[in-house]
């Protein structure tokens, strides 16, 4: 019977050596995106409108035809997809900015973080506006991990929230906004994470004016990541409250083999 649990226990722990080494042979490569590494010109910010690729014709949705624009920008090892449109002059998808104007209400504002700079006082951050699609290719290890990114409301957002403008009128007792980012691995879904941009429900009265962390873990592994908005404020034409976010320091994470 010694012999037996001898035996036993020689061959758990030669199980849990080979189990041991395996993990030791890996580790967790981090990705971190900064925006630093994107060159803004002199008005020091970039929204497609330079329109440096091949222009596209198409019927809008009120049946006019323009000249979209569908190009990126890279940074780091993720890229930001961007739809500029000639005729009205217009974008959505992700812009690139350093600017930070925290006074000025309006439309003409759209490029601003109320948080005063970038995340931990760097200088270039993203800006999320109304379908903005971010995308993570695989790579030689497969795809990347979800792991968390930082977010703060655009000046314009936050003003009108807070003192209400010519669309919407300021915040009271049940209003909210929220972006909301969904994952995917090709065309699957893989998760949503929602965060309360604003949040006066139940007796709050939140209105985010600097950097948060938000965990994007429960997205696994992905390739693209998608930002979406939702309000309590909405009428005829959808959302009132503008449909931004300011978006820094995404984390991608890989497990690897140890060189």
């Amino acid at each position: 019977m010694k012999v037996r649990n001898f035996a036993l226990m020689a061959c758990a722990a030669l199980t849990l050596g080979l189990v041991s080494c395996e993990q030791n042979n890996t580790e967790t490569k981090e990705y971190m995106v900064t925006f630093e590494d994107v060159t803004l010109g002199e008005q020091g910010y970039w929204d497609g409108s330079d329109m440096q690729v091949e222009g596209v014709q198409e019927e809008d949705e009120w049946g006019s035809m323009t000249t979209n624009y569908y190009s990126a920008f890279v940074s780091g090892v993720a890229s930001f997809n961007n739809k500029y449109t000639k005729e009205y002059g217009s974008w959505l998808g992700f812009a690139c900015s350093s600017l930070t104007d925290t006074k000025t209400p309006g439309y003409e504002n759209q490029y601003s973080v109320v948080a005063g700079s970038g995340a931990y006082a760097s200088k270039n951050f993203a800006v999320a506006f109304k379908e903005a699609v971010l995308e993570c290719p695989q790579n030689e290890y497969g795809y990347m991990k979800a792991g968390s990114v930082m977010l703060a409301n655009s000046t314009y957002a936050y003003l009108s929230m807070k003192d209400g403008d010519s669309y919407t009128a300021p915040f009271e007792a049940g209003s909210w906004f929220k972006v909301i980012v969904t994952g995917y691995r090709g065309e699957v879904e893989t998760g949503k994470v929602e965060y309360y941009l604003a949040d006066f429900r139940d007796g709050k009265s939140f209105l985010s004016n600097q950097w948060e962390t938000v965990d994007l873990s429960a997205l696994g592994e992905v390739d693209k990541m998608a930002f979406g908005f939702d309000s309590s404020d909405k009428g005829e034409y959808g959302i009132n409250t503008p449909t931004y976010v300011c978006v820094d320091n995404l984390l991608l994470t890989q497990e690897v083999e140890k060189q």
